[in-house]
C-alpha cells in the first residue's frame, strides 16, 4: 500500500524514463544495495534489471557465474558520480561538465557504457581549444586519449597566457605540469610560468591538508623546479617573492642573482623559451581550376576516387565535395567517405549526407585529423552515390603553395576510368 505522501498518479502520463526515474529516487521495487563511496558510505538502492540493460558489466555482476550477493560495496566512485552514473543509465540524461568529466569518464570506462564514453569525448572535444584545453589535457592523458592530448597541449602552448590563468589549470597531474614546463616554445614569459607552478603547488599543498610554506611547494613540486628558468624570471618578482620563500635553498638563490650580473649558474636552464611559435599552416586545395555544369554517374559505378600525394608530411583535416544538381531526396543523400593508405588499407571511413539542396560545394569535415606521410600516395572515395552531383573541369594535376606540392593521379577506381579531368571530389584540406 502506497504510503500517504507519495503520488498515486506518478506513472500517468510520464515517459518511461520519468516513470524509471521516480522508481530509482523513491526506491520502489529496488533489488540491489551499493555501498558507494570510502569512509562514510552512502547506501544506494536500485533495479538490477534497468541496470543490466544497460551495462555488460552489470549483466555479469547479476546473471554471470558467480553472481554478487548481498551489498555491493562500491570503494573507487564517490556517490555524486555513481548517482550521475543511475540517472544516465535509467534516462539517458547525463549531468556532465569539465569539474566531473574525469570521475564521469572513469564509470563509463569500468561499466563499459560506450555511448556515455563518447558523450565525455565529445564535451572534451569541444573544449580542447578554448582556455579550458588545461582540464582536457589533464583527462585526456590520464585516459590515454591521445589525438586530444595532442591537440590540448598544442593550444596551451599558443595561448598560455589565457589558459595557465584558467581555474582548472591548477587541478593537473604533475606529469602534465612537466609536459608544460618541458616546452621550449611557449607564448608566456617565464615569470608568468614561475607564478603558475607556484599556483599549482599550492593548490596541490591544500588538497593534501597542507600549508603553502617554501618548504612543503619545494616537496610538491620536485625535480619540476628546475624545469623554471630562474635567471629570466623578473628580477623584482624574484627579490620580493622567491628569494627569502624558502621556495630555493640559498645556494640556488646565490646561483640565480649571480645569473643576473652575467655569471653562468649551475642549476637552472638560462635559454629564452621562443614566444614566436612554429604554426602549422591551414591548406586549401582546389583539384580543378573551374566546375561544369553537371556530373553523371558511368554506368554501373556508385563510387568517385582520386589518388593524392604531397611531398611532405601533413595532417588531412577535410574532404571538399562537389554537391548535388537539384534538389535530393532523403533517401539518396547519404554518402560514404573512405581514405585509403599507400597500400589499398582502408584506414578512415565517415557516412555523410549531402544537402538536400542545390549546391555546389559542400565540405565533409573529418572526425579527427588523419596523419599522412610525405610522398606516400593515399586514396580519397566517395562511395554509395545516389544523386547527379556537380564536377570540375580543367584539373590541376600538381599544386604548389609555397613549398609544398601536392599531386592528384588517376585512380583506379575513379568514376572516368582514364583521367583526373572529372570527378565529384573538389579539394582537400589539410595542415602542414
Amino acid at each position: 500500500m502506497a504510503e500517504p505522501e507519495e503520488k498515486v498518479d506518478w506513472q500517468d502520463g510520464k515517459s518511461l524514463s520519468e516513470c524509471m526515474m521516480y522508481m530509482l529516487e523513491k526506491d520502489i521495487m529496488c533489488d540491489v544495495t551499493f555501498r558507494v563511496g570510502t569512509d562514510d558510505q552512502s547506501i544506494i538502492k536500485a533495479h538490477k534489471y534497468m541496470l543490466a540493460s544497460r551495462s555488460p558489466v552489470f549483466y555479469t555482476m547479476f546473471e554471470g557465474s558467480c553472481p554478487e550477493k548481498g551489498d555491493i560495496i562500491v570503494t573507487d566512485i564517490n556517490s555524486a558520480t555513481f548517482k550521475v552514473l543511475l540517472k544516465y543509465i535509467y534516462s539517458d540524461v547525463l549531468d556532465l561538465s569539465l569539474d566531473n568529466i574525469q570521475e564521469v569518464l572513469y564509470v563509463a570506462e569500468k561499466y563499459m557504457l560506450s555511448t556515455m564514453k563518447d558523450e565525455c569525448t565529445s564535451l572534451l572535444l569541444s573544449s580542447v581549444e578554448t582556455s579550458n584545453a588545461p582540464g582536457v589535457f589533464n583527462v585526456a592523458s590520464h585516459f590515454h586519449l591521445e589525438h586530444l592530448k595532442i591537440k590540448s597541449l598544442e593550444h596551451i602552448q599558443k595561448n598560455a597566457a589565457e589558459c595557465l590563468i584558467a581555474p582548472n589549470a591548477i587541478k593537473m597531474s604533475k606529469e602534465c605540469m612537466e609536459a608544460i614546463l618541458r616546452l621550449d616554445s611557449i607564448y608566456c614569459s617565464e615569470t608568468d610560468i614561475c607564478r603558475f607552478l607556484i599556483k599549482w603547488a599550492s593548490h596541490h599543498c591544500e588538497t593534501e591538508s597542507k600549508t603553502a610554506s617554501g618548504e612543503n611547494l619545494r616537496e610538491i613540486t620536485g625535480p619540476l623546479l628546475y624545469l623554471v628558468r630562474f635567471p629570466l624570471v623578473d628580477k623584482e618578482y624574484f627579490a620580493n617573492e622567491i628569494a627569502h620563500s624558502g621556495l630555493l635553498n640559498s645556494e640556488e638563490v646565490i646561483s640565480v642573482f649571480s645569473s643576473h650580473y652575467g655569471r653562468k649558474n649551475g642549476f637552472f636552464a638560462e635559454s629564452v623559451r621562443n614566444s614566436k611559435l612554429c604554426y602549422k599552416k591551414d591548406c586549401t586545395v582546389w583539384r580543378h581550376r573551374s566546375v561544369a555544369s553537371t556530373w553523371y554517374q558511368h554506368s554501373g559505378k556508385k563510387y568517385d576516387a582520386l589518388n593524392v600525394k604531397v611531398n611532405r608530411n601533413i595532417e588531412l583535416k577535410s574532404v571538399i565535395l562537389f554537391g548535388p544538381v537539384g534538389n535530393v531526396s532523403s533517401s539518396a543523400r547519404e554518402i560514404t567517405v573512405k581514405i585509403l593508405n599507400d597500400s589499398g588499407n582502408e584506414i578512415f571511413t565517415q557516412k555523410y549526407e549531402s544537402c538536400t539542396q542545390s549546391s555546389e560545394l559542400q565540405t565533409v569535415l573529418l572526425s579527427e585529423p588523419i596523419p599522412i606521410n610525405a610522398n606516400e600516395l593515399f586514396t580519397i572515395m566517395v562511395d554509395s552515390i545516389k544523386f547527379d552531383a556537380y564536377y570540375g573541369k580543367q584539373c590541376k594535376p600538381k599544386c604548389r603553395i609555397d613549398d609544398i606540392v601536392i599531386s592528384f593521379e588517376n585512380s583506379p577506381n575513379c568514376t572516368t576510368g582514364t583521367s583526373v579531368e572529372q570527378g565529384q571530389i573538389a579539394g582537400i584540406e589539410f595542415n602542414a
